[in-house]
């Protein structure tokens, strides 16, 4: 797992604000205001050039959204969806945050390369997650080993504790304003719980291989 200082200046992030705005379709799915910024918009071409830009040359853009939170999500990984695309990693990158708060992304060390949801096992039901398989622990084969305590009590305490057995924690990324977050698609992550319910946002970035 790794970061990217400055992967957006502060300017780019009141860019990303402003075309939330703008945008003609904005979903909300239970837990964020998610809108997709990639599809469909032909003033987009530009700034997706620049993205492009910034990623390794073996990668390329495959969706772009722009999330602004108000409840924290649950655990799920972003592969594919309909096909075996060749899926690289998840680009997260701060937009908005309270300064006087904590915000955290928790990667796992399991991975689906399909796109699954462990929502409804953890008590949200169907919030958060509209496309996604939901799938149970007995489904994709998870143990009874306990959770790590310590950071379900820091970190996921809006969560079924006894639903987490058998998962573990491989990093566990804080949130700073402009800095690219970078996990493999297929690693399962989830949101920390968080306080301030209004002040924070986000651009997701994934990518394939080519």
């Amino acid at each position: 797992m790794r970061k990217i200082d400055n992967f957006f200046t502060p300017k780019e992030c009141d860019w990303f604000k402003w075309y939330h705005t703008v945008l003609p379709e904005t979903r909300d799915n239970g837990q964020r205001l998610l809108t997709m910024a990639h599809y469909n918009q032909p003033f987009f071409s530009r700034k997706l050039q620049q993205l492009q830009q910034r990623l390794p040359s073996n990668e390329e853009i495959t969706t772009v959204n722009i999330n602004f939170d108000y409840s924290a999500g649950g655990i799920h990984s972003d592969g594919y969806i309909e096909s075996g695309d060749n899926i690289a990693n998840s680009y997260l990158i701060p937009i908005s945050v309270d300064e006087t708060d904590c915000y955290y992304t928790l990667i796992f060390d399991q991975t689906s390369a399909k796109a699954v949801t462990f929502n409804a096992v953890l008590g949200l039901g169907s919030k958060g997650i509209t496309t996604y398989k939901q799938v149970t622990r007995e489904e994709y084969g998870l143990n009874d080993d306990p959770f790590d305590k310590e950071i379900y009590n820091k970190y996921l305490t809006h969560l079924d504790y006894n639903a987490l057995s058998g998962l573990t924690v491989d990093y566990i990324h804080e949130w700073q304003l402009g800095t690219a977050m970078i996990w493999p698609r297929e690693n399962f992550h989830v949101s920390a719980n968080f306080a301030n319910k209004d002040a924070r946002a986000s651009v997701l970035i994934t990518t394939r291989y080519i």
